[in-house]
């Protein structure tokens, strides 16, 4: 189990498309590269557990993510530990864009929260497999990169 992909937001980095790209797939790492004007080496996320100073952080991911930049400036590890968590703008804009994607922030964050991290990220691994080859895939990838399949669009 990789801890290393317990979004500070509450995504599971398991499923970002950058960080499957980089694990798994150079020729998808090559169309994100593309799509945002950098060389298929610079996309590339080890997870926001890992990151420190000298994480990579091209494009609006990794040490360059805006709520990563927030998390850091204030001193906090997660979302959830912020004063303005319930009213954060940038927090709930981010929230609906992951809503669309049936993922829901908050409700990760309180699982997070409440110390059930392992069990959250066995539900995340097990939600984003492809259930064709069983391998994992990204939450906004209409088809396995590994072999093809049509992914489940109501997740």
């Amino acid at each position: 189990m990789n801890k290393n992909l317990v979004g500070r937001c509450g995504l599971y980095c398991g499923g970002c498309r950058i960080y499957r790209a980089y694990k798994d797939s150079e020729s998808l790492r090559q169309s994100i590269a593309k799509r945002y004007k950098l060389t298929p080496e610079e996309v590339r996320c080890e997870g926001c557990q890992a990151l420190n100073e000298q994480s990579w952080g091209k494009g609006g991911w990794g040490k360059n993510c805006k709520t990563v930049k927030c998390l850091n400036a204030k001193g906090l590890n997660f979302c959830y530990e912020c004063e303005n968590y319930e009213t954060c703008e940038r927090f709930d804009k981010w929230a609906s864009i992951c809503a669309k994607i049936g993922v829901n922030l908050r409700e990760n964050l309180a699982m997070i929260k409440a110390g059930r991290v392992e069990e959250w990220l066995r539900q995340e691994e097990e939600r984003w497999t492809c259930q064709n080859c069983n391998q994992p895939t990204s939450f906004d990838l209409k088809k396995c990169h590994w072999c093809g399949t049509k992914l489940k669009s109501a997740r």
